[in-house]
C-alpha cells in the first residue's frame, strides 16, 4: 500500500518519476522513499485518514471498555469488541506514521540514491568533486 500512496502523493519536482510509469520499474522506485515532501504528505494523509475514521465512531475505546464490563448479550459483546479492535488498529497505524514523520530527516531519498548509483555522491551523502560547483 505504501508504494501506491507514494504514487498518489507524487507532485512538484517528484513528478519526473511518472516517466517510469511507461516502464515496469515504477513500483520498484516507489518501494523506497522518493522525497521528503512526498514521504511527509504520505504520513500526513495516512494520519488524517486514521483520525477521521476514529472520529466517525460514536464511542471511545474507554467507553467500549465500560460497555464490555456490563452484562451484554454475546452478539453485542462481540460487536463492541470488534469496534474496539478497529479503533486500536487505527491508533496503532497513526502511531507508526507519527514515528515515521519524526524520522523523515534520517531517510535516504531517490535523489541521494541516484547520485550514489552514478558515483556522484559519497556514502555519507556528500557531493563529490566539481559537482558541488553546479549545486
Amino acid at each position: 500500500m505504501i508504494p501506491y500512496l507514494r504514487l498518489v502523493a507524487l507532485g512538484g519536482t517528484d513528478a519526473f518519476l511518472l516517466e517510469a510509469l511507461f516502464r515496469s520499474t515504477v513500483w520498484s522506485h516507489l518501494e523506497l522513499p522518493v522525497s521528503r515532501d512526498n514521504e511527509e504528505l504520505l504520513c500526513r494523509v495516512v494520519r488524517e485518514t486514521c483520525k477521521s475514521a476514529l472520529a466517525g465512531y460514536h464511542t471511545t475505546i474507554e467507553e467500549d471498555n465500560k460497555l464490555k464490563e456490563a452484562k451484554l448479550n454475546s452478539r453485542l459483546a462481540m460487536a463492541v469488541g470488534i469496534r474496539e479492535g478497529e479503533k486500536k488498529v487505527l491508533q496503532q497505524i497513526d502511531e507508526v506514521f507519527k514515528e515515521k514523520e519524526l524520522e523523515l530527516d534520517l531517510l535516504e531519498y531517490y535523489q541521494e540514491r541516484r547520485l550514489k548509483d552514478l558515483g556522484l555522491c559519497g556514502e555519507s551523502g556528500d557531493i563529490l568533486g566539481d559537482l558541488e560547483k553546479f549545486m
